[in-house]
């Protein structure tokens, strides 16, 4: 049993067909989502992260994805997330930053596309924005990289929505980050550039 390769040979394969077979009626949305649609991204390496939107999520109803999990992982795809609907509306000002990448990065498998048109809320976001960059500060303690600059990839979905907050609208390639913070390329002190960018934009969410 050969990896999937490919997006369109994932849409094009079983997967789409077995999950709304699993799901029916219950099933919004299944999705690719997360790493597997950065750039550089490679399907034999790592992964098709798979995330779902159902009307319930209760354990009865994700349970339902076990009996698929040996075949998933065979192929290369691995199921990440599952929301039901409500939870999903109930947590857009808790997670506006992972929300905001479902929406403006995905795939859709099956169903409807996730979060069509969602617009967080900009103090939300920045909130979450400065709690993901004292988090990372954090871990750094405990697991430091050799090379400051290998810590830009790690951090691009923070960014990411760094940039929504400045610019308005979210990133389709990772250079037009780049270009929109020229000091976190010519720095050389790059965590406190970063540093800088980032409390500089949070504090100002509105205005940015």
């Amino acid at each position: 049993m050969k990896r999937i390769l490919s997006v369109q040979e994932l849409k094009q394969s079983p997967w789409p067909g077995r999950f709304t077979e699993t799901f029916g009626a219950n099933l919004v949305s299944a999705f690719l989502y997360g790493d597997c649609l950065e750039e550089g991204f490679s399907a034999l390496e790592r992964p098709w992260t798979v995330a779902f939107i159902l009307k319930d999520a209760s354990a009865t109803e994700v349970d339902k994805l076990k009996s698929w999990s040996k075949k998933a992982q065979c192929e290369g795809v691995e199921f990440s997330y599952i929301f039901s609907s409500a939870e999903v509306l109930s947590n857009l000002e808790t997670f506006p930053l992972e929300f905001l990448e479902m929406s403006c990065r995905n795939q859709v498998l099956c169903g409807i596309a996730p979060l069509e048109g969602f617009s967080p809320n900009r103090e939300a976001l920045a909130a979450q924005c400065l709690r993901e960059w004292k988090a990372f500060l954090f871990h750094r303690r405990l697991n430091t990289k050799p090379n400051a600059a290998d810590y830009l990839q790690e951090l691009s979905p923070l960014l990411s929505g760094i940039y929504y907050l400045k610019c308005g609208n979210y990133p389709e390639k990772w250079q037009q980050v780049l270009d929109a913070f020229p000091e976190l390329s010519t720095a050389g002190n790059l965590l406190g550039a970063l540093q800088n960018t980032i409390t500089n934009i949070c504090a100002c969410p509105q205005q940015s």
